[in-house]
């Protein structure tokens, strides 16, 4: 973006951090805000990359490209906004100063342009029963998408001010660092953004959402029923997990990270991982169906599997919770059993 767009967007910024509920100031900056995004579509693009800058990072970013702009928008705001309002760098991940409901639809359109754009050619790419699968996209960025999950981006994602990707299942991505060209995620209930960094996004249906970061910074915010919430800040070895039950997002502080993505090189590892959960990782891993003569609720298990076969990993478990199986072509039946 360039310095007269910073401009006239920090005007914007600031005139809403200091409108204190006014409704028709609002109305009016909102206004001007419109016309000037619908000049030219890559406005939209612009003021989306200058949200997100000033949500993520509390200081100018180090690469060169950022310098010029951030300091120019360092020096108007230290003009044009008292000191006492060092909060609004976080202004828009809160979203907290807006009371008016017509402004919260417009923010919410502000953060989905890029899904909105029913122009955009989407590619998809599936992970098929029992496989894992190795992605480049087109900015060169690296997926590996675990079995029974697709990932879809569009053709143009190397030329996209925001990269734009769309996860079903789960995938471990290595994020092509472009400072100038912020990386969104869509899974399910959550939006992860980046702007170069290694993450696990564990994303099934009728399960808690996960997304744990193994290097970088990452920003995590729910996005479901038409809101998105503010933005937790993920570290290395931190994870975002998001309770659908509850809407709950959470960030919690983990041993190793790693392990995160360890299906990756064909590993299990289960942390005290309900039993049911376990059987879904051996049945998407191995492509076979499991069937149990009762619910195992409450069970867990802890272990590791270095991709082993899958005779050694049910004789493993077998071991640890007294049960009984038989394999019959692609089925593993599954009878007894008990909690330790």
């Amino acid at each position: 973006m360039d310095q007269e767009n910073w401009k006239f967007v920090l005007d914007y910024l600031s005139a809403k951090e200091n409108a204190h509920g006014n409704v028709q100031q609002i109305k009016q900056e909102e206004k001007k805000i419109q016309e000037w995004l619908s000049k030219d579509p890559k406005n939209q693009q612009d003021l989306e990359h200058a949200l997100w800058l000033w949500q993520i990072s509390a200081v100018p970013h180090e690469d060169d490209d950022w310098k010029e702009s951030f300091n120019t928008i360092q020096t108007s705001l230290s003009k044009e906004v008292s000191p006492k309002t060092v909060k609004f760098r976080f202004w828009i991940a809160a979203a907290a100063v807006f009371t008016a409901v017509a402004l919260s639809t417009f923010f919410y359109r502000l953060q989905q342009p890029v899904l909105q754009n029913t122009g955009i050619d989407w590619v998809t790419k599936s992970a098929g029963a029992g496989k894992v699968i190795n992605i480049i996209l087109p900015d060169s960025t690296e997926i590996w998408l675990n079995s029974g999950s697709s990932i879809s981006f569009p053709k143009n994602l190397q030329h996209a001010a925001l990269r734009t990707v769309k996860l079903k299942g789960e995938a471990f991505f290595k994020v092509k660092r472009d400072p100038r060209h912020p990386f969104v995620v869509h899974s399910l209930n959550l939006r992860t953004q980046v702007l170069g960094t290694s993450f696990n996004i564990r994303a099934w249906e009728g399960h808690r959402s996960e997304v744990t970061v193994l290097t970088g910074k990452v920003a995590v915010s729910r996005d479901s029923a038409g809101g998105q919430s503010a933005a937790i800040h993920l570290l290395p070895n931190q994870k975002a997990a998001y309770d659908v039950h509850s809407t709950n997002l959470s960030l919690e502080n983990i041993g190793n990270a790693q392990t995160a993505a360890d299906w990756t090189e064909g590993k299990m590892t289960f942390d005290q991982t309900d039993l049911r959960d376990v059987f879904e990782v051996i049945e998407r891993k191995y492509d076979m169906k499991i069937i149990t003569d009762q619910s195992f609720k409450g069970c867990k298990l802890t272990a590791q599997f270095d991709n082993v076969n899958l005779n050694e990993v049910l004789k493993t478990i077998q071991l640890s919770l007294d049960l009984h199986y038989t394999i019959n072509k692609k089925t593993i039946y599954i009878k007894g059993g008990k909690c330790n």
